[in-house]
């Protein structure tokens, strides 16, 4: 394999496939436990990205990632690539495989993002359907085939695994909630009690099966509700000891983030237990972080107090951080 890799320093693809050399030939029995939290390694057969182009670490390669959804390797292109620049592509990743002789990869999938337009096909192995991987240890449905998102984002991981070692025997509420991994998180260390609420039924479906395939099936609910129009409910659920918001940048006539965040900041303290840990999430590359912390400033109130910005996710390597995911931990103090 040092060969092969040595071999494509001069190819335009080097930096994805250097990193998908790395990530297949490193095994997790070499590591100590700090370099296992900060490696994507197959090995792991855990969620990971293999290469992220996105951050624009290197310009030409911007429009691709790379991940692994064990045992699938999941090609993602943000622009139309040419059929036969596909194929050497897809050939050059595929060539990595077989020449590892990783047992840990039965396929390639590709997805194409332009503009609205969405379509995936299927480079080598079958169509997987709807599948379970693990990432820190817990359980989760995906489909890599059947719509743009696959069930949880990759990007997430270290907010995930913050609330994991923040949940004991609190009351937890997750807004926005997907698929509700926070909500698994949450229960995998120890959450006294989990609310997600979500206006999307569907994906609330998929969070419920995601519990059951954990065994966390009591003690958590589903609300497919309005988030701005249900503060109420919500303040007869609660009050809270942590709380997740983390929304889409822009949901087509329900959420526009730089409209409506504000409106969920002002509402927050009435449904917050005193030392209330909050993670407040954003994923807009427009907004800066000194913005997002001067909206939350603005619209929470001074008994919100920062604590922390979140590390990125291993492989999550941005050029400029400001436009990349944007995890800050509160608290609140009455």
């Amino acid at each position: 394999m040092p060969n092969l890799i040595n071999s494509q320093t001069k190819n335009a693809y080097f930096p994805l496939l250097k990193a998908l050399s790395d990530s297949l030939n490193t095994q997790v029995n070499n590591l100590n436990e700090i370099e296992k939290q900060h490696s994507s390694l197959i090995d792991n057969k855990e969620l990971c990205r293999i290469f992220h182009g996105r951050g624009h670490a290197f310009e030409e390669l911007s429009h691709l990632n790379l991940d692994f959804y064990s045992p699938y390797l999941f090609l993602i292109s943000y622009t139309d690539i040419e059929p036969n620049e596909l194929e050497i592509l897809t050939q050059l990743i595929w060539q990595h495989v077989e020449i590892s002789k990783s047992i840990n990869i039965k396929g390639l999938i590709y997805q194409q993002r332009a503009g609205r337009d969405t379509h995936t096909q299927i480079i080598h192995g079958k169509d997987p359907k709807s599948f379970e991987i693990q990432e820190l240890g817990i359980k989760y449905q995906v489909e890599l085939t059947k719509s743009q998102n696959t069930g949880i984002f990759p990007d997430m991981k270290m907010g995930r695994a913050w609330v994991k070692n923040h949940a004991i025997d609190a009351k937890v509420l997750n807004l926005f909630s997907y698929t509700c991994g926070f909500s698994l998180t949450a229960m995998a260390g120890g959450a006294k009690q989990v609310v997600n609420m979500d206006m999307n039924k569907g994906v609330l479906r998929t969070g419920k099966i995601n519990h059951e395939l954990n065994g966390f099936t009591r003690y958590v609910s589903f609300y497919p509700h309005d988030i701005l129009k249900s503060f109420g409910k919500l303040k007869k659920l609660g009050p809270f000891d942590l709380v997740v918001v983390d929304p889409p940048s822009f949901q087509k006539g329900s959420f526009v983030l730089t409209k409506d965040y504000q409106k969920i900041l002002r509402r927050l303290p009435e449904i917050l237990m005193d030392k209330a840990r909050l993670l407040l999430c954003a994923n807009s590359p427009e907004l800066s972080l000194q913005s997002f912390k001067n909206l939350i400033s603005e619209h929470a109130g001074e008994n919100f107090s920062f604590i922390e910005r979140l590390v990125p996710a291993p492989n999550f390597v941005e050029l400029d951080e400001d436009r990349s995911l944007k995890a800050l931990v509160y608290q609140f103090n009455h």
